[in-house]
């Protein structure tokens, strides 16, 4: 299977490995480390959401620099950038100084995201997109699954180098450093996507040029058919669901059941091993059930697991019930990504790419610092009523519009003979 990807799909594949390894460092640990500085839940709720509200507030500097350097070396840089931005967040320990550089950190995610945004698209064609996708996803969480064990084993054998405790800061700034290092380095891999040249007749031989600025034109934006944009916001609902809980994931099992880091550690493991092996089966999924009934009713079992999380009594049934949700929410997260691409034109996968981006950002931007200050002043069962509504209302609002979009397909075949079915 892996050998029909394009070459560009494969290098890519390899990079989210390496980066998404890195990424479970901070997932499992920055909560933490924080902590240990101590910080309160509604300062770790700022810090989740600064990368995004600086992403949102440099957005235009990032466009206008992504426009000057072109999509390969935007690729490059952005990717760069955004790991080293973030070194100051375990260097320093003036939170002023912690929040500017995630803030910062922003403006490199945003020129990689207008680079990479629609790179697996790109790199696929529809009868291997939905293969492709779901590889790229199992990579991913498996990726965290071995970053998530290893990030909850380092701080204690590097403590007794460092000659400090295993829950210091101390312990938890050394592991963190050197991930965001790795990360930095993996960028490597990235400039070989980039210096990738065309090859005629293969449309998968190198990423195309994309004219970024030109959407900032309202009568392109306008130009749009609306599905564009209205696909954008289920989705934004589920991730920010998500984000308004598990943002707390590791917090949240040390307080409720007095988890250790370790634990935590293996938990968030098991979710990537339960979220990689969701994500290959996600595919098979669509074919028995169809697109839109997979990814609804994924949601509905994804607003299940967050009930029964929410009623845990016990560490164990807490951990089977976040498994559970992991699971379904990645078979409609991938589903979700596919779809939208398949009921798209390919002149528009670049900026319902971006679309999709948005909206997994936006939502998540705002999610962490309300749910910290939710936490804060109510605790946390307003928080669950919140995700589960949240998470029913998009899996609602996503079928009125599959629907819609599959008696438009209906009524005017050409505009979606590129695949029609599945919007059945």
């Amino acid at each position: 299977m892996v050998r029909r990807f394009s070459e560009i799909a494969r290098l890519y594949l390899v990079w989210v490995a390496i980066y998404y390894v890195t990424f479970a460092f901070p997932a499992t640990l920055m909560n933490f480390y924080l902590e240990a500085l101590g910080f309160d839940r509604a300062f770790i709720g700022l810090f989740h959401g600064a990368s995004q509200f600086g992403g949102l507030i440099l957005a235009l500097p990032a466009l206008l620099c992504f426009e000057r350097i072109g999509r390969r070396a935007a690729l490059v840089f952005g990717a760069a950038f955004a790991s080293l931005a973030r070194l100051p967040t375990v260097l320093a320990t003036a939170p002023e100084v912690i929040l500017a550089a995630e803030a910062l950190s922003g403006f490199g995610t945003v020129i990689f995201g207008l680079a990479s945004v629609s790179l697996l698209a790109d790199a696929s064609a529809e009868d291997h997109r939905a293969a492709l996708f779901s590889v790229g996803d199992f990579t991913r969480t498996a990726a965290i699954l071995l970053g998530s064990v290893s990030a909850g084993s380092l701080p204690a054998l590097i403590a007794p180098l460092l000659q400090v405790g295993s829950e210091s800061a101390e312990a938890y700034r050394a592991a963190l450093g050197a991930a965001f290092i790795v990360r930095t380095l993996a960028v490597v891999l990235l400039a070989m996507i980039a210096r990738r040249r065309p090859v005629p007749g293969e449309p998968t031989s190198a990423l195309p040029n994309v004219r970024a600025a030109r959407y900032l034109n309202p009568r392109v934006l306008l130009g749009q058919r609306l599905q564009v944009y209205a696909l954008g916001a289920p989705f934004m609902l589920l991730l920010s669901a998500e984000a308004l809980v598990f943002t707390f994931f590791n917090l949240l099992m040390r307080d409720r059941f007095g988890a250790s880091d370790a634990q935590i550690g293996l938990m968030m493991g098991v979710n990537a091993l339960m979220g990689s092996v969701a994500a290959l089966c996600a595919p098979r999924v669509a074919r028995r059930m169809g697109y839109r009934p997979a990814i609804v009713w994924g949601s509905f079992a994804t607003a299940a697991g967050l009930a029964a999380f929410a009623l845990s009594p016990n560490l164990l049934f807490g951990a089977l019930s976040v498994f559970l949700q992991v699971a379904a929410l990645q078979i409609s997260r991938v589903l979700y990504r596919v779809y939208v691409v398949n009921v798209s034109l390919r002149r528009e996968y670049f900026i319902v790419s971006v679309v999709m981006a948005i909206a997994a950002n936006v939502g998540p931007a705002i999610a962490p610092p309300v749910g910290g200050f939710i936490q804060r002043g109510f605790g946390y069962s307003p928080l669950f009523a919140a995700a589960i509504a949240m998470t029913l209302i998009a899996a609602l609002a996503f079928d009125l519009i599959a629907r819609r979009i599959s008696r438009r397909s209906q009524g005017s075949q050409p505009a979606f003979a590129r695949s029609p079915s599945p919007a059945q």
